[in-house]
């Protein structure tokens, strides 16, 4: 049976998010920390750091969790808040849970799904 594949509008949506998130998450800092020295730090370049702030580049767990140590800050924080009174259905948890076990995990971690 063929994977389902997630809407690209939601996919974009959700990691302009998370880029926002870090971005704000480093100016909050007030210039005590550079583009470049968060860039050295997780071993790339500036420019490629830069594209992870702006939504150009995708970032992954390992990422995000060095980041968040950089920055003094929850990894949670980076991602999309849950609106409230919207949840996950039993379908959708069981089509999730059908398609990653780890991806479920998250979800709760994240408090995406109850």
């Amino acid at each position: 049976m063929a994977k389902k594949k997630m809407s690209n509008l939601a996919d974009k949506e959700i990691k302009e998010q998370i880029a926002k998130n870090i971005k704000i998450a480093r100016i909050k800092l007030r210039g005590k920390i550079s583009m470049q020295t968060i860039a050295n730090s997780l071993n790339m370049t500036r420019v490629a750091y830069s594209q992870i702030e702006n939504g150009r580049n995708n970032v992954n767990g390992v990422t995000l969790w060095k980041l968040s140590s950089l920055l003094g800050c929850e990894m949670s924080g980076f991602f999309p808040k849950r609106l409230e009174g919207v949840a996950l259905s039993k379908t959708d948890i069981e089509n999730i849970k059908s398609e990653d076990e780890k991806i479920l995990e998250w979800g709760k971690i994240l408090g995406w799904i109850a």
